[in-house]
């Protein structure tokens, strides 16, 4: 059985699977699920929805099938396997996948299962954005990706990605004080957001702890372009700024106060430059924040399994990313979490690696994991 499960792991690595070309993958992963039982379907856009079982709870096991592009070679070494996705995060979803296969369902009550692997997290939001609209319904989720076998993830920051587009009339720059320069707009524009997010971060982040990153709204400036010539005053200038806020933030906050103060800047701009220019906005990703309590039964479940597998205290952490956690927690409105092996310091690097004993472990944790929450689920409801 031991074989089994790291040959499987090896053949998920050794497939290639960046964004857009995840078929072989998906397709091996549902023939492996098909052929323990479970029932497969792939949606629209090629995600794949494995269920079995039946009852409550009901339990959404799910993880990515891309990897960023670059292949590599897949090299066993010391106890390591090397290779695209063997961090990011194909021992996440081996380890959840090959869990689920080995559970005995006509002897173990466990509920319903229900494993989704999600294509192209990579690079857009589309898989996700699709698998919303299925028709689970879930009572927990745990989402596959590498936390490191004794931490588990119960924040993440939310995310907008907002593009500014300012035009106005181009000039030659010997006479440029008949002109609005746009990139030096574009930049009062990005000092503003700088300070409306410095501003929320001291009056609605809680005051009783350390401003820890996870704690601040933080901006960042990702893409900026704009003129032409060098002689000439740019007419066009583009920018791309990524925020990332902790939960107990808004979206709509952040958006309204940077609105709010960016119109009040453009009066008094145009009123002394005795010009006039447009802002054109563009959001392309909006994602709220997500945390849940340490105190939830998936939590607690988790806890135990890692605990009774590892004998040693596992930790609670928050990430300052975003991932799909904060969409199917929140739409889904279920307590969700992110486990799963592998250094996320190594993610994304040509030094990508698993430590086999540590995939090993992270199956006999997910098993425990899904007996444990499932009792705990009963003890709850009859309590």
């Amino acid at each position: 059985m031991v074989k089994e499960a790291i040959d499987f792991l090896k053949k998920c690595i050794e497939i290639y699977s960046p964004s857009g070309q995840e078929e072989e993958y998906s397709k091996f992963i549902a023939g492996f699920l098909e052929n323990k039982g479970f029932k497969v379907n792939f949606d629209r856009v090629g995600n794949l929805i494995a269920e079995k079982g039946e009852g409550k709870p009901e339990l959404l096991l799910v993880s990515h099938l891309d990897t960023i592009p670059g292949e590599l070679p897949v090299i066993e070494k010391d106890g390591k396997i090397f290779g695209r996705g063997a961090v990011d995060c194909k021992p996440s979803l081996a380890a959840m996948v090959y869990s689920i296969s080995q559970i005995n369902f006509e002897q173990r009550d466990v509920g319903k299962i229900v494993f989704a692997g999600i294509v192209r997290e990579e690079d857009s939001l589309e898989g996700i954005q699709e698998f919303m609209k299925s028709n689970v319904n879930p009572d927990f989720s745990i989402f596959g990706e590498p936390t490191k076998i004794n931490q588990i993830c119960i924040g993440y920051k939310g995310r907008i990605c907002i593009g500014f587009r300012v035009l106005s009339q181009s000039g030659h720059v010997a006479s440029s004080w008949q002109y609005i320069n746009s990139i030096e707009v574009a930049l009062e524009i990005w000092n503003i957001i700088k300070g409306v997010c410095w501003q929320l971060t001291e009056q609605h982040c809680p005051t009783n702890e350390p401003k820890k990153y996870f704690n601040k709204i933080i901006p960042n400036l990702s893409l900026i372009s704009g003129g032409q010539y060098t002689n000439c005053v740019p007419a066009t200038c583009e920018m791309h700024i990524d925020i990332r806020f902790p939960p107990e933030i808004s979206s709509q906050l952040i958006l309204s106060e940077i609105r709010r103060c960016v119109l009040d800047f453009k009066k008094i701009y145009e009123n002394n430059a005795k010009g006039e220019f447009q802002i054109q906005e563009n959001i392309s990703s909006l994602i709220e924040g997500y945390e849940i309590s340490g105190n939830e039964l998936i939590v607690g479940a988790l806890r135990w399994a890692i605990y009774n597998t590892m004998r040693e205290k596992p930790t609670l952490i928050k990430k300052t990313g975003t991932t799909f956690i904060n969409q199917i927690g929140i739409d889904f409105n279920i307590p969700s979490i992110t486990y799963g092996p592998g250094d996320p310091r190594i993610e994304h690097t040509n030094e990508e690696f698993i430590e086999i004993e540590e995939y090993k472990k992270s199956i006999e944790i997910f098993n425990k994991f899904i007996s444990k929450l499932n009792e705990n689920y009963k003890k709850s409801k009859f309590s």
